[in-house]
């Protein structure tokens, strides 16, 4: 009787990830992020998710000020085998700041906005972020019309989380007195 064994899997760097990019390898316009050394597909961008990515760049971006810079559909590189393109992320400073990908030291703030991947935003991304030591991680729920906030990152969990609906606001850490309407981050 002949034992059984599972085939291994090729585990990318970040390194590795970016010279199959430049090879090509995943076509001429990559619609892939790198998670924690596994490459995943990202699903097509309907247009209400499209329209809430842009106004809450917007809106995010108005609550701030100067001071630090929204990003969105941007890598952040985290660790050595990863790195994600959040919907929206708030980095410190500049983007004239940056020769290279922003680091998880350098974001105060990811946001996912989801319709149909709110099971892997609320599973694997939100580990991710929270091992990363990401400070505060916000789920934007476009059918159910709530944000989901998640703060105090300890392993791979939050540890405080928060629900607002689209008649609520919320402040992120960075700019507590900024009051961010949930409607305003949605498609009407």
């Amino acid at each position: 009787m002949s034992a059984t064994k599972e085939p291994a899997t090729w585990h990318w760097t970040r390194e590795t990830y970016h010279q199959a990019v430049e090879l090509g390898l995943f076509g001429t316009s990559p619609k892939v992020e790198l998670i924690r050394g596994e490459i995943y597909l990202k699903t097509p961008m309907n247009r209400p998710h499209a329209t809430a990515v842009v106004k809450s760049e917007q809106v995010i971006q108005t609550a701030l000020g100067e001071t630090n810079h929204v990003q969105s559909q941007v890598p952040i590189g985290l660790s050595t085998d990863g790195e994600p393109e959040p919907d929206i992320a708030i980095i410190i400073g500049q983007p004239d700041d940056y020769t290279e990908h922003p680091t998880e030291h350098d974001v105060l703030l990811v946001m996912e906005i989801s319709d149909s991947t709110l099971a892997f935003d609320k599973g694997l991304k939100s580990e991710v972020y929270a091992e990363a030591g990401i400070a505060e991680y916000w789920i934007l729920d476009i059918n159910a019309r709530t944000l989901e906030v998640r703060r105090e990152p300890h392993g791979t969990i939050y540890r405080s989380t928060h629900l607002y609906d689209d008649t609520q606001s919320a402040a992120p850490l960075a700019k507590p007195d900024a009051q961010i309407s949930v409607a305003a981050l949605l498609p009407k």
